[in-house]
Formats: structure tokens, sequence, C-alpha cells
């Protein structure tokens, strides 16, 4: 029961995000909800490029092989929508079909349609895009100063905005002074011990690059690094909000904070002790930084239906299964769930 009633809250989440977005009728997507359980459409990604043909797979086709996949506007539901855009019979069985594109820029549904009518048992929604060519990066900062054990953010910004594919790729030329930690555009630096090293920035589209000269000086004593940690986590906020720490977080870090302020408090203990209690902070304020909420699931630096798409994809996943998709557990909670659909999806309206 616990399994219907999710499966309804899943499909729910999508009908109220697609209407919003784009425009789709809700009969539309009560009529997917009646799928039936062993026949589906999967897309092989959710984002074409004009021309390139769309690829799909399907399980359950019937044996007379008349069961076909239609391509339509979003939201359109045949026979009242007028002759599919694009179409194809299926073979019986499960396997996989390519259907030609040309279609224009816009978002479209591909439609799972029954013995050559108009019932409809599954239907998946993509995009098809212009390719426009990335031609440059640029960082937000060219000279970085860190504490050894602190961490800032440095980010950048792919241009056009509007071009297709904004991927990019970091590196540090020296991870033992400074690593690198990222998602998209955006890099948390840590500064591990005093140095110099140069974070370059590296675009998937074009191998454009863009450089930031970055400092790591002696670090804290412990009371400054704990003085750090708590301004750092009183100015935090939880919730169940893109950019938000996730809940407990801030619990956690105010842990690491206080077995810390224990060992700077005891006039007694040992330089082994203090350097211990340091490690500890540093590890812990890392940690930390890794808890915010981040509803750019695929790091391309836009909250869209595409990332919504790899949340559903990856629903009811657990960490440490084999197929586990962290990037999906956007509230850091070790499962895949409503929650992070309900995350993403407010991202994506706001």
């Amino acid at each position: 029961m616990n399994i219907k009633r999710n499966s309804v809250r899943l499909i729910a989440c999508f009908a109220s995000v697609m209407i919003l977005l784009l425009n789709v009728s809700a009969a539309s997507f009560i009529h997917v909800a009646e799928a039936a359980a062993d026949q589906t459409l999967t897309m092989d990604k959710l984002k074409y490029l004009k021309e390139e043909a769309i690829t799909l797979s399907y399980t359950g086709a019937g044996e007379n092989g008349k069961d076909w996949v239609g391509i339509y506007k979003t939201g359109d539901v045949p026979p009242g929508a007028g002759a599919s855009l694009r179409w194809s019979y299926l073979k019986a069985g499960d396997g996989t079909v390519s259907i030609g594109n040309g279609l224009a820029p816009g978002t479209y549904d591909a439609l799972f349609l029954l013995n050559d009518g108009y019932t409809e048992v599954d239907r998946k929604t993509f995009e098809v895009v212009e390719q426009i060519p990335v031609n440059g990066v640029t960082l937000d900062q060219q000279d970085v100063v860190l504490t050894e054990g602190e961490t800032k953010t440095l980010t950048a910004t792919v241009t056009p905005a509007n071009a297709y594919n904004t991927q990019v790729s970091w590196e540090s030329s020296d991870p033992t002074v400074v690593s690198v930690t990222y998602t998209g555009g955006t890099a948390l630096l840590n500064g591990l011990i005093p140095g110099e090293a140069t974070v370059t920035v590296t675009t998937a589209d074009g191998n454009f690059t863009a450089s930031a000269n970055v400092t790591v000086k002696q670090e804290l004593s412990l009371q400054s690094l704990i003085a750090s940690a708590q301004a750092k986590r009183d100015e935090a906020v939880e919730g169940d909000e893109d950019g938000l720490y996730a809940a407990g977080s801030k619990a956690q870090l105010q842990s690491a904070i206080d077995a810390a302020t224990e060992v700077a408090n005891d006039s007694n203990a040992a330089q082994e002790q203090v350097d211990s209690a340091k490690a500890a902070l540093k590890t812990a304020l890392q940690e930390f930084d890794e808890q915010i909420i981040n509803a750019d699931v695929n790091g391309d630096e836009k909250r869209s239906v595409g990332d919504l798409g790899i949340v559903a994809g990856a629903h009811g996943q657990l960490q440490g299964q084999e197929n586990w998709n962290e990037n999906a557990d956007v509230n850091h909670d070790g499962k895949v769930d409503q929650v992070d659909l309900e995350i993403v999806a407010r991202a994506i309206l706001q």
C-alpha cells in the first residue's frame, strides 16, 4: 500500500510541475497515471539537438506489431491534437526505436500508443534545442587567499548563457595545497597546507579555460578556527530548499565545534590533542559545506525539467545500493524520495 501511495504522489508531483512549466493539460498526465505497469517508454536523454535522432526504449509492445510511438507538442492529446509530428511502429515485446528529428526547437512528448489507435499507456517529455556553441568562460575571482583549513567558493560563468553545453571541469595544479570539489560551475576550494596553486576551469565544449591563483597561508589557531566555524554555523539556514543546508547539518557542525572548544579550554591539553581537534573541525567544516542542497542535479547551472527527470529516474534508491546516484539525493538524507522531487520542482518554479 505504501508503494502505491508513493507512486501516486510521484505522479502528482510530475503533473503539477509540468502543468505550471509547460502548460500541459492535467488530463494527459492522468492518462499516463493509468498506464499499464508492463508497457513503458524510456528516453535515452531529455534534451536533443535539432536533427539528432530521438532514441527510445520500450517494454510490452503487442504481438501484432501495431503498437506505436508518436511525437506530439507537449500537452497535445491525440486524436484531438491532430496527426503526430513523427511516429514509428514498435516491434513486439521489448526493444528500442530511433526516430528522425528535424523538429523545431521546443518541448515535445513521446507517446506510447496501442494497436494503431490512440490509447495512451506512457508519455515522456523531452526538448529539442539549437546547438549554440560556448565561446568562453570567466571566474568571479582571479586571486584567492585562504588560511590553512579554510574553504572558499569560486564561480565560473560560461558564455553565452544560452549555450547548449555549459558543463565544466575543475583542476588544481597542486591538490596537496588546494583541493577542489565542485558541482557544475561552482567549486569549493579547501586550503590544505601553506603554499600556492592554480585552479583552472575548463569548458566541455571548446576547451575554453580560466584560472585563479590561490594562496594558502598558515593555519588558524584552534581558537580562531572555532570562531570561524561558529560564525559559519550561525549564519547558515537549514531547510528543504535549493541553496539551504540539509536538516541536521548545523547540529553536526555544532557538535564538532563543542568538541574542539573543550580541547581549547583545557589548559593541560597536549599539542597532539590540539592538532587532532583542528583536523576534526576542518573535516566537519568540509562535510558541512557538502550538505548544501543543490537542485542543479546535472551540473549545467540551470534548474530545469532535466534535473527533475534525473531525480525521478532515481526515485526509491537508497544509499549503498549499486545504482546509487548521490546527486539525485539533493537533501542528503541517504534516499531519493518525494522530498527530493519537491525540492527540485520548487527550484524550477522560482
